[in-house]
C-alpha cells in the first residue's frame, strides 16, 4: 500500500519513528530508500539529522545511529543520521495535527509539517523535500565528496 492509500476510507501514512536529542520525530517511509546502520568515520553525501534541521549550536549525542538513504526530488542522492530508530508504523492523517499559524512559516523552512500525538508524546513530523537548504546542502556536500 503506498503512503496515501486508502483502507476502509480511511488515509494512512507509514512512519518511520526516532528520536534525536531527546526529540521524537516520524518521517513517511516512502521517502526512505532504505536503511542501515551508521559506522564511526563514515563519510559521502552523509548529514547528522541534527544539522539538517537547524538544531543550532546544541551539542546532540547520538546513542544508537542509523543512516537513512533518502530518496531525493532532484539529482544526487542524500543520506541522514538518525538516532534510536523505533518503529515503522501505520497512522490514520487523522491523528496528525496541523502546526500552529504562528510556528508554521519557520517549521516548514525546516521540514517540520505537522504532530502526531502517540499516548501521551508528541512527534513532530518531517518532510524530507520540504527542507528549505536541502538543495544547497546536497550541493555542498557532493563538492566535498568529489576529490
Amino acid at each position: 500500500m503506498n503512503d496515501w492509500e486508502t483502507t476502509s476510507g480511511v488515509v494512512r501514512l507509514n512512519l518511520l519513528l526516532f528520536t534525536v536529542g531527546g526529540v521524537c520525530f516520524a518521517v513517511d517511509a516512502e521517502q526512505v530508500d532504505g536503511m542501515s546502520g551508521y559506522q564511526t568515520g563514515e563519510s559521502g553525501n552523509l548529514l547528522w539529522f541534527h544539522e539538517l534541521l537547524g538544531f543550532g549550536y546544541r551539542d546532540v549525542t547520538y546513542r544508537e545511529p542509523a543512516v537513512l538513504a533518502i530518496k531525493t526530488v532532484e539529482s544526487g542522492s542524500c543520506r541522514v543520521i538518525i538516532d534510536n530508530m523505533e518503529d515503522i508504523a501505520e497512522y490514520s492523517v487523522s491523528d496528525i495535527v496541523p502546526l500552529p499559524a504562528l510556528l508554521e512559516p519557520f517549521a516548514v523552512r525546516n521540514g517540520i509539517w505537522g504532530v502526531l500525538k502517540r499516548d501521551s508524546v508528541l512527534t513532530l513530523l518531517v518532510d524530507f523535500h520540504r527542507i528549505a537548504n536541502l538543495p544547497d546542502i546536497l550541493l555542498r556536500i557532493t563538492k566535498e565528496c568529489i576529490p
